[in-house]
C-alpha cells in the first residue's frame, strides 16, 4: 500500500511525554484482540528549521519521535468515549518511532470490524510543538476465536516544511511474533489481518 498526502502540523491537547517500561498487555477477554503493528518515520525535511520554528529546546533536540498508538473505535459513533476506554484499558498507548505498538481494542460483537478513523498523531522530538497527522485510513475484519492481529509495519517519509507523506506497508510478521511473546503473559498465535482501505460514501 503506498499513500501520499499533505500533513499539517497541528497542536493538539495531549502531551505525548515519554513513558515507563512496557507493562505486560492484558490476556485479550471477550469481544477484545491484541493488535500489533510498527511506525517508523524518516523525516527528510531540514529538521533543526522545524526544531528551531517550533521552539524546541536544545535539550530536547535529541529526543526521538512519539506517537499515539492508531485507534479504532468499537462503535464509530462514539469515538470519544471509546478513545477515553481505550486510553484507560492500556497502560501505554504511546510509543517511540520504530517500536511495535500493542494495545487491547474492543471489538464490535456485529460487525467484527476495526476501522481507524484516517490519521493518528506523531511528535517529532517528543514534543506536542510538533505534531503532525499520519495517515491511517485502514480497516481490518477480526475473525472469531482470533486473539492477536498483526497489522503490518508502516514506514513513512515526511518529505517538505509542508510534510508531503508517503507510506510503504511492510510484513515483518517473524519481529512481530517474536515482540508479542515478550509482552504477554501467554503465547498467541499472530494472525495476519488483511488491511482493507477505508471507502466512504459520496
Amino acid at each position: 500500500m503506498k499513500v501520499k498526502f499533505i500533513i499539517l502540523a497541528a497542536s493538539l491537547f495531549a502531551s505525548a511525554s515519554l513513558f515507563a517500561d512496557d507493562p505486560k498487555v492484558k490476556n485479550p477477554g471477550k469481544n477484545e484482540v491484541i493488535i500489533v503493528g510498527r511506525v517508523v518515520v524518516t523525516p527528510k525535511e531540514d529538521m533543526e528549521f522545524i526544531a528551531d520554528t517550533r521552539k524546541v529546546a536544545e535539550e530536547d533536540r535529541g529526543k526521538a519521535g512519539t506517537y499515539h498508538i492508531p485507534f479504532a473505535p468499537e462503535d464509530p459513533d462514539d469515538f470519544d468515549d471509546d478513545l477515553e476506554d481505550f486510553d484507560d484499558d492500556n497502560k501505554k498507548v504511546f510509543f517511540s518511532d520504530g517500536e511495535f505498538f500493542y494495545a487491547r481494542y474492543q471489538v464490535n460483537s456485529k460487525t467484527r470490524n476495526l476501522r481507524f478513523p484516517a490519521v493518528f498523531r506523531y511528535y517529532f522530538f517528543d514534543s506536542i510543538d510538533t505534531a503532525i497527522y499520519l495517515p491511517f485510513d485502514i480497516n481490518v475484519d477480526v475473525p472469531k476465536g482470533v486473539s492477536a492481529m498483526y497489522i503490518g509495519s508502516f514506514y513513512y517519509t515526511t518529505t517538505g516544511n509542508d510534510f508531503m507523506v508517503s507510506c510503504n506497508h511492510v510484513d515483518e510478521y517473524d519481529l512481530a511474533q517474536e515482540f508479542l511473546d515478550k509482552v504477554t503473559k501467554k503465547h498467541f498465535d499472530l494472525y495476519r489481518a488483511d488491511i482493507k482501505e477505508n471507502v466512504y460514501e459520496d
